[in-house]
């Protein structure tokens, strides 16, 4: 037999969640295939790491972080209470540091066979100098990326 002619299997769907409605879509695609494939589903949530000094450049405030550690917690529980209503069940995990990076590193980590994410709409000259997270990770991650509008 051929590679070509060879069954592909999805055994683990990664679903990167940022609370957006393009995020809550990629939940319920997730959910839609997951199920009938057999698949673990993953719900990722990944808090941007964030320096931010005090006027005294020796301390540096945690603030920031925990305020973005409790925005993404909540991001994970609402995208996990959407998976259950869509009869669903899920394994969410959170991350910290670059979005993009992390996504494919915890995709790659858990030798993740699709990775499912939400278009963000970022256009025009931002998308030009940083780039989009959907793109970056379309472009690196190893497996196949479905990204949801």
């Amino acid at each position: 037999m051929s590679e070509t002619d060879e069954r592909i299997t999805i055994k683990s769907i990664l679903v990167a969640v940022d609370g957006s409605a393009h995020s809550e879509k990629a939940v319920r695609y997730a959910c839609a295939m997951g199920p009938s494939l057999g698949a673990e589903i993953v719900l990722l949530h990944v808090v941007p790491m964030v320096v931010s000094a005090t006027p005294y450049h020796d301390t540096i405030s945690d603030q920031p972080f925990l305020s973005l550690q409790k925005v993404g917690e909540d991001i994970l529980e609402k995208a996990k209470r959407l998976a259950t209503r869509c009869g669903c069940e899920v394994i969410d995990m959170i991350s910290h540091g670059d979005p993009a990076a992390r996504i494919i590193d915890v995709a790659t980590e858990r030798k993740t066979d699709v990775i499912i994410i939400g278009s963000r709409g970022v256009s025009g000259l931002k998308r030009l100098f940083t780039g989009s997270i959907s793109d970056k990770v379309s472009k690196h991650a190893a497996c196949p990326v479905m990204i949801v509008r």
